[in-house]
């Protein structure tokens, strides 16, 4: 940060909120029939941002039947970051994330870091979609997860957990039956038309989409719907509807390897050296599986084979670039040679990349024989760099301990936190399992109880030694409204890792087993089927990649079905949209980024190499391909920089040979 900028930022965590800041908005919105309620951002917001001047959160009440207007309502939480420019375009754009069981309001800094190569002249929305996270309340299943806290807890140990998860789901079905809730409501559908309706409760007439996963079904069912006022839309990692996705998962697999090694057999060099070597690859896998090579570090089979080639990114947006070395790697192991295959394990390949300290620098430098001056102006940049580096992470560090504190004094935190550490400490001093096990259900039930000290003390009567449970009803009857009301937040957020080990893959059955498996549209058959029939995998993959989704299939079992008309009829729209793509992602097949935008009139496609799902995590270059498009979405796209991606292949001497893009 400059210095003026540090100034204003002080300036405004410690000034009075500006009335004029997103006044319609803080008055009830832009449109009577989309009321809009002012919530606090989820923190932390500094140092990026600033909750009410740089960025306002809030709730949008839509119908939960746009069918019947006036039925009951749904809130739609969003995050709206305002754009840098003091003369900002019209039209913003509307992030729709993936999952859809993977929500973005409550993750403020988080969410803007992917998109602030477009805020520069738009202001950006970010929404939780019906049914997930902060546009959720009523969906929690937490009697289900109270019931089924233990196995919860051991998720991911050696517990039966397909079993476990048709449990929970049965279990959450009958939860939200008795609930009341249509949950045959929550689909794209509707979500799709709650789209326009937060844009229009924001003021906005004019708009463009940025969907990445399931955010791209969505916004093709937007399309499909076309409401007015889409002036764009970017799809990235694209999931069209009108393909059996759950039965072409093996695709997403499969299609990363081709994509790498398919320029090695257009290129005469590397196809010299490595023949046939896509074939060979596939094949490789079954011949570890009946005979690993001896590594440095273990045998090397046909799982670390897999977990070299699929995880060269993965869905945190890491990334490693392995892929000049899998030619020579796959002829080697295919000879009994683990070199390159140690090599990977040890960590010494891919090269790290690494930041030249000062004292290489400075080294470089009397290297080359630089006169006294000179090397005294060296230093004085090498000290004025690190001075900097230290003074950025300064400001950094305690600009988001000026806005804990400030939103510590403003909310009388101190109290509160306190008792929900002593709270929690009991619960994990209990000596017993099923002691915790039982004090940390009813702890989750506080969740949606409205705050009181009398539950509090419940709490500790019921579950702690008469000493321990004395000395919190003490301090639970200290807390004043607003501490109690502070403590119940604080059990919220210490609840939401438990709930988060089931809600979001629950959050997508609810979207895929309801529509994506009607009809039989996905199932294990078809998937067997298509597998088969494209002939990448052999038996062995084949197998694997069963097991990894066969519990998946078999929960969808659970759900109601609701075919939906035209849902796998191929979309259509004459309003611009860019499709990209990355070559490793291994979530959305390369391939679905055409299939998506076969019959879209005004349709551009893009496919980054060496990039996973959601490209814009990943390259540089995907974010100036996706900001040039969204200033002039008609015009020419110059996506030459991806040209520059391809990376070399190393050839059997050891040297690095480029490839064609």
């Amino acid at each position: 940060m400059s210095p003026d900028q540090i100034f204003a930022l002080i300036a405004a965590l410690i000034g009075e909120p500006d009335p004029e800041a997103f006044a319609d908005l803080k008055a009830g919105g832009q449109d009577a029939a989309y009321p809009v309620t002012i919530t606090p951002c989820a923190r932390p917001v500094a140092p990026t941002e600033i909750d009410g001047k740089t960025v306002i959160c809030g709730l949008v009440e839509v119908p939960y039947d746009h069918g019947d207007p006036d039925g009951r309502k749904i809130d739609i939480a969003f995050n709206l970051y305002k754009a840098h420019s003091l003369s900002p375009e019209p039209d913003p754009v509307i992030y729709l994330h993936g999952g859809p069981g993977d929500g973005t309001v409550s993750r403020v800094g988080r969410t803007i870091g992917f998109f602030e190569h477009l805020r520069a002249r738009r202001d950006i929305i970010a929404i939780d979609e019906r049914g997930v996270d902060s546009s959720a309340p009523d969906m929690d299943c937490y009697a289900t997860l109270g019931d089924h806290l233990a196995p919860v807890v051991e998720m991911g140990a050696d517990v039966a957990a397909a079993v476990l998860e048709q449990d929970l789901i049965k279990s959450c079905l009958a939860e939200l039956d008795a609930k009341g809730i249509d949950y045959s409501l929550i689909n794209t559908e509707q979500n799709a038309k709650d789209v326009p309706a937060v844009m229009s409760a924001l003021g906005y007439d004019s708009y463009n989409i940025y969907g990445i996963s399931y955010g791209t079904k969505l916004t093709m069912e937007i399309l499909r719907q076309d409401p007015p006022g889409i002036r764009s839309a970017i799809i990235d990692g694209n999931a069209p509807p009108w393909l059996p996705l759950y039965s072409m998962i093996w695709q997403a697999h499969s299609e990363p390897i081709r994509a790498s090694l398919e320029p090695c057999e257009r290129d005469p060099v590397c196809n010299a050296a490595y023949p046939d070597i896509i074939d060979r690859t596939f094949q490789l896998f079954e011949t570890l599986d009946a005979e690993p090579v001896d590594g440095a570090q273990g045998p090397i089979d046909v799982n670390v084979l897999y977990e070299i080639l699929n995880y060269r990114v993965n869905i945190h947006g890491d990334y490693s670039a392995m892929t000049p070395y899998i030619p020579l790697m796959v002829t080697q192991l295919e000879q009994g040679d683990p070199t390159i295959a140690d090599q990977w394990a040890a960590g010494e390949i891919p090269p790290k990349a690494t930041n030249a300290s000062a004292e290489t620098v400075r080294t470089a430098a009397l290297a080359a024989g630089l006169a006294d001056a000179e090397m005294a102006q060296v230093d004085a940049m090498l000290a004025a760099a690190e001075h900097i580096r230290l003074a950025e992470g300064t400001v950094t560090r305690s600009a988001q301990l000026l806005e804990t504190d400030l939103d510590a004094d403003t909310r009388g935190t101190d109290v509160a936190q306190v008792f929900d550490a002593r709270l929690a400490a009991a619960i994990k001093d209990l000596p017993e399992l099923t002691d915790r096990l039982d004090a940390g259900r009813d702890y989750l039930a506080l969740r949606f109880e409205e705050p009181s000290a009398d539950a509090l003390v419940t709490l500790a009567d019921t579950h702690f030694p008469a000493e321990t449970a004395s000395a919190l009803t003490r301090l639970a009857r200290q807390l004043s409204p607003s501490d109690l009301a502070r403590v119940f937040d604080l059990i919220r957020v210490d609840n939401q890792a438990t709930v988060d080990t089931v809600e979001g893959a629950f959050q997508t059955y609810l979207y895929a087993c309801q529509e994506d498996f009607s009809d039989g549209w996905n199932s294990m058959e078809k998937f067997m089927e298509l597998m088969r029939a494209e002939g990448s995998w052999g038996p062995v993959l084949q197998d694997g990649m069963a097991q990894g989704v066969v519990s998946f299939h078999a929960a969808c079992e659970n759900f109601p079905k609701h075919p939906r008309e035209d849902w796998t009829s191929v979309g259509t729209t004459d309003v611009p949209v860019l499709s990209m793509n990355g070559e490793l992602d291994t979530q959305t097949a390369v391939s679905w980024g055409a299939l998506a935008v076969q019959d879209f009139a005004n349709a551009k496609l893009v496919v980054v190499p060496e990039s996973g799902h959601g490209t814009i995590r990943f390259s540089q270059c995907a974010k100036d391909i996706t900001a040039a498009y969204m200033e002039d979405p008609a015009g020419d796209l110059d996506t030459s920089c991806v040209e520059d991606l391809r990376l070399p292949v190393m050839l059997p001497d050891g040297t690095l040979h480029p490839l064609p893009y």
